[in-house]
This record gives structure tokens, sequence and C-alpha cells, in this order.
């Protein structure tokens, strides 16, 4: 198996090969290009990451002796999402996850891998829709009532307020896959409801925050 080092000069040669067939000037630098492409977006995710371990404290995040090898653990999984070409706001959510894991001091390898295999490539317009659900779902429950028909039918208002139309109900399906939504039959067609999975990503992270402009 290649090593992520070599994922990134391996796709700039190919880059490289198929512009300078085309006679595009400066096809073949690009071939020069993936060993620095590769350490910018190492550094640009390590940053990400303490970022989101120090939020909130000005000290170092506390790490204890019984955390480091799970740490470590999680953090190789998290190097694979970066050379497997996550965006930038992707990496943050699993950086956040990461972070809320280690509040929780539930630093589980095997809870991130899931995490991460459910977040790593996921679109701004799934995220969108992701975040609108935990939102609404936790008012629901803060009200004391249950996530039933309601939660879909507000739902379903929210996006179509957000601008989204008849390709929202592919937006519903494709999350209902990974298990944060619930597909439930209903007469005349399909609802969704909030999953356990889904309250659980609202506490680990901000997907709203994720989705915010940087500046």
């Amino acid at each position: 198996m290649s090593s992520k080092k070599e994922i990134v000069p391996w796709g700039s040669a190919i880059a490289g090969d198929v512009l300078s067939v085309f006679q595009v000037p400066g096809g073949g630098f690009l071939g020069k290009l993936g060993d620095k492409y590769l350490e910018r977006k190492q550094k640009e995710a390590a940053e990400i990451l303490i970022d989101e371990l120090r939020k909130g404290s000005t000290e170092p995040a506390d790490i204890s002796e019984h955390e480091v090898d799970p740490l470590i653990e999680i953090i190789y999984r998290f190097s694979k999402a970066v050379a497997d070409g996550a965006a930038r706001k992707n990496l943050k959510l699993l950086a956040q996850i990461i972070a809320g894991l280690k509040r929780n001091k539930a630093l589980d390898p095997d809870e991130f891998r899931r995490w991460a295999s459910i977040l790593e490539q996921m679109t701004r317009d799934e995220l969108m829709l992701i975040g609108k659900a935990i939102a609404l779902s936790r008012k629901i429950n803060e009200a004391g009532d249950k996530p039933s028909f309601d939660f879909f039918s507000i739902l379903q208002e929210e996006m179509k307020a957000a601008g989204y139309g008849k390709e929202v109900s592919s937006l519903y399906a494709s999350v209902s896959r990974t298990g944060l939504l619930v597909p439930v039959s209903a007469f005349g067609g399909l609802n969704y409801t909030p999953s356990p999975w889904l309250d659980e990503l609202g506490r680990l992270a901000s997907i709203e925050d994720v989705l915010k402009p940087e500046s």
C-alpha cells in the first residue's frame, strides 16, 4: 500500500504528464510540486487539530499518559483523511470530533474511525443539512417533544428557506445512508427522523462553526 507521502506526488506527476501532452506551459513543473503541496496540507491540518484541541483554553491541551497511544492512532487516521484530500471544513469537523472525544474522556480510535468514515468526504450541502437537523433535534429535545413527523416537516421548511429545491430529496437519502437520519415509511413517501448518532455528533462538534466563512 502506498504511503500518504507518495499519494500527492503521484497525482502531481500524472497531472504534469497530462498537461505536457497537451502542451500546457509549466505542465512538467507540476511533478515537482507534490512534496511542497503535501507538506503544506500536513501543516495546515496539524494547525487545525491543535487549534481545536486548545480551543477554550490559554494553556496547551493536557494529554494524560493513558491517552497518548489512542491519540496517536486517531491522528494517524486523521492524517489519512488529509492524504485522501478531505476539504478543510471536513478536517476541521474531524478535529472537533477528536477534541470532543478528548473532552468527554473517550479517546477511542474505533469511535473516531466511525466518525471519519462518515464525515471526511461529506459535501457542504450534506453538512448544511446535518447542521440544521442537529439544531432542530436539539430544540425539540429541549422542549420535551418527541422528534417525529414535526421534525421532518420543519426540516423541509428550513431547507426550502435556505434555497434548496427538489434536489434536497437526494440529500436526505444521502445523509440517511450515514446513519445520521433514519428513513421512516409514511403515507405517500418517506419521512426522516434524527438518529442517536445525530445527537451524539451535535454534542461532539459544531457544524455551524465549521460552515462559517473563514476570515
